[in-house]
């Protein structure tokens, strides 16, 4: 019986599994957002920098890791579907929604704790929502008189996540504007016109006819009477038909930059 406790014992010391511990990593973190939206990342998704994602240099796809802000403690929870940073010591870059939630948009980069909370399959897995934990102190207690009758607390609304439903980056072929967006089977881009061809220009109207332009005459045999000066010469021509209409010939004196319409000589 000794023998067959001592076997038992030792087969339980040999075969039982160690303790799992959670992989913690520890680095500098950046995000990157609107100007890569509608793009493919490295898993064949289209970012989206609204929802909670990242981009690891090594973890498989699919993996879900919490990020804490050390200068903050906040915590937010993202999902692998794309491969950076690969700059400096940089160790994930975030969606512009996930560094919102743990206060980096504002420095660009900082200090954060990578705790591995599932090991993805590697594949072309499907995006899912995930929760954000932030970490926040208890509201401080106040002393109060006890009411008659005690009323349900009402529990706080939670937070709709933020969706993006058209996201658009513009860019300009030839003169065209052009946007890219998701093809109707789902899984290709496809370049689009912003706006329609512009309308073809409306008829101008016929020019003015002819005026009659003479030089100024300084001839001491008479004199003209000038009815009007105009920087325009379509003025000065409308001026010299209303005159016509009735039964006054007149001129146009070019003299400078104005145009005097004149009748005379008298």
């Amino acid at each position: 019986m000794l023998a067959v406790a001592l076997f038992l014992a030792y087969a339980c010391a040999t075969t039982a599994p160690p303790p799992q511990q959670t992989e913690v990593l520890h680095g500098v973190a950046s995000w990157y957002g609107q100007e890569f939206a509608g793009r493919t990342t490295a898993n064949g998704e289209i970012f989206d920098p609204m929802l909670l994602t990242a981009a690891h240099r090594t973890l498989p796809f699919g993996t879900i890791v919490d990020v804490t802000n050390a200068k903050t403690n906040k915590i937010v929870r993202v999902r692998i579907n794309d491969r950076g940073p690969y700059i400096g010591n940089r160790v994930i870059d975030l969606s512009y929604a996930a560094a919102q939630q743990i206060g980096l948009v504002e420095p660009g980069s900082g200090d954060v704790d990578l705790n591995i909370v599932t090991i993805g399959r590697g594949d072309r897995e499907p995006p899912a929502p995930y929760s954000v934990t932030v970490a926040e102190a208890p509201p401080p207690a106040v002393e109060a008189a006890a009411p008659p009758r005690a009323a349900a607390p009402t529990p706080e609304p939670t937070p709709a996540p933020a969706v993006v439903e058209h996201v658009q980056v513009i860019e300009e072929h030839a003169g065209v504007e052009t946007r890219r967006q998701v093809a109707a089977n789902g899984r290709t881009i496809e370049t689009v016109p912003v706006k329609p061809a512009a309308p073809a220009p409306a008829p101008q109207p016929p020019p003015l006819p002819t005026v009659n332009r003479q030089p100024s005459t300084t001839s001491h045999r008479g004199y003209v009477v000038q009815v009007g000066a105009f920087a325009d010469a379509n003025n000065a021509a409308a001026l010299q038909q209303k005159l016509r209409s009735i039964g006054l010939d007149s001129f146009i004196d070019e003299y400078l930059v104005m145009y005097k319409v004149q009748i005379g000589l008298f």
